[in-house]
């Protein structure tokens, strides 16, 4: 009975070492959360596993793929550990409906700590930049704001009045217009001329394009 306990204990303790090791392995690799949880979805009192740190951790939809080994017979042999993972990181949560083209701005949204290892590609999904950006598609109440749902607001926005210029030699003539097209700095948009003429123009500012 003694020995049978001993043995008991001996293992526990040893999967507690495992399970602070693991901790430290997945605080050193995954940076930039605020608390990080995991549970082993298989027994790993079983062997006495050592994380392979000759692998790479490989994490999908909230399962993180740990590289580890255990001995057989004097004998090294490599495996894998499933584990349930859970990644908090304070992101933007719409407190309200942002539909799509509407500029994103401090009302818009709180940071809120929530798991996103199920996230794909939860490494650079979250928008960490919210500054002059806007609605790329509706964004529901209580959705995490994610690079894919916004966009950069556009230097010129579809209907603005800007003046249109064009260079002839020397001489530069301009015009008022009206942009029928978004369009970024450098991007080439349609442009409907005070004289009703639809032109192509490239765009140098957020008030003035270049007739091509």
């Amino acid at each position: 009975m003694v020995l049978i306990f001993v043995i008991l204990l001996s293992i526990s303790v040893s999967a507690q070492n495992f399970r602070s090791e693991v901790e430290s392995y997945l605080t050193k690799h995954l940076i930039g959360y605020d608390k990080i949880e995991f549970s082993f979805l298989s027994n790993v009192s079983t062997n006495n596993y050592k994380i392979d740190e000759s692998r790479e951790l490989k994490v999908k939809n909230g399962t993180a793929y740990l590289p580890v080994k255990y001995s057989v017979k004097n004998k090294s042999i490599n495996s894998i550990i499933s584990l349930q993972l859970k990644l908090y990181k304070l992101v933007p949560v719409a407190v309200k409906e942002i539909k799509r083209k509407e500029k994103i701005d401090v009302n818009s949204y709180i940071l809120r700590s929530i798991d996103v290892a199920s996230l794909n590609y939860y490494k650079n999904a979250i928008a960490d930049e919210l500054n002059s950006v806007r609605a790329k598609s509706m964004i529901k109440e209580g959705q995490i704001i994610t690079k894919d749902l916004i966009e950069e607001i556009p230097a010129i926005q579809y209907g603005s009045r800007i003046t249109a210029e064009c260079v002839k030699g020397s001489v530069v003539l301009s015009t008022e217009a009206i942009a029928r097209q978004d369009g970024r700095v450098n991007d080439i948009i349609d442009i409907l001329t005070s004289s009703n003429e639809l032109l192509k123009a490239k765009v140098i500012n957020s008030q003035k394009v270049l007739i091509e």
